[in-house]
């Protein structure tokens, strides 16, 4: 017994040229759920929107028993990642991500715009889908095969080479653009700065910064100061020239 697999355009970035295009004729040789054909064909289902099958809806469990065509339609911008769908009925109730070390500049920039990101050289695949499930993250890389784990139910298999090109990838895939807090972070720690009194760190300054400025944040995790010296407005139009700029709450 035969079914067709039928993939959305958008899926080319992801299958072999001879699956690209037309139906794919899969024979079901042993009982598998659709997530596993799909997968089979190298597409995670992290990036599958909707599913049918002979037009009635399904979900990733469903397990075809007699022939028919399998659709496999995409995830489209802007994706929200709270609000329930078939595929994934809970939905998760804040926005927060972890990048792996593919994409770690990446995760470094979505700091800066005010993201929760868990980020480290040292995590491990394991790892990652451990921590994704338990604290409800969604999954930033560059590895497909990573994606294919049933603990990470939101993810972005990122396309672009280049990590200020990724940041808008992802800000627009996500939609977030409402929702990034320029330096609301640390960059080392990721945890949320502090205004705090110049005088209360004045001990930690270099002359110049003490002389030129007098608005400091501190992250109450690792203590570091930040301020908004040069490093900040050249950040700062960076993200201008990506048409991220306009979005920015200070």
């Amino acid at each position: 017994m035969k079914i067709c697999v039928q993939f959305a355009l958008e899926f080319d970035f992801f299958l072999t040229d001879s699956n690209r295009g037309d139906a794919i004729d899969y024979a079901l040789e042993r009982r598998a759920s659709v997530k596993d054909i799909i997968e089979s064909f190298g597409v995670p289902h992290t990036e599958v929107g909707s599913l049918y099958f002979d037009h009635r809806e399904i979900d990733f469990s469903h397990v075809p028993v007699s022939s028919g065509t399998l659709y496999v339609q995409a995830i489209h911008a802007p994706f929200n990642v709270l609000f329930p769908s078939t595929l994934r009925p809970v939905p998760f109730d804040s926005i927060k991500f972890i990048a792996d070390v593919n994409v770690l500049r990446l995760g470094r920039l979505m700091i800066l715009l005010g993201f929760d990101v868990a980020c480290s050289s040292f995590f491990s695949d394991d790892e990652i889908a451990d921590i994704a499930q338990a604290e409800s993250r969604i999954v930033l890389t560059r590895d497909t095969t990573l994606l294919k784990r049933k603990k990470i139910v939101f993810a972005r298999r990122i396309r672009s080479n280049f990590p200020y090109e990724q940041v808008l990838e992802v800000v627009n895939f996500f939609g977030l653009q409402e929702l990034i807090t320029f330096f609301s972070r640390c960059t080392g720690c990721n945890s949320q700065l502090a205004a705090v009194d110049k005088n209360d760190i004045i001990h930690l300054l270099e002359p110049k910064t003490k002389k030129y400025f007098c608005d400091f944040f501190q992250c109450p995790q690792c203590q570091k100061v930040f301020w908004k010296g040069s490093h900040y407005d050249a950040m700062k139009n960076t993200f201008s020239s990506l048409g991220i700029f306009s979005y920015i709450k200070e």
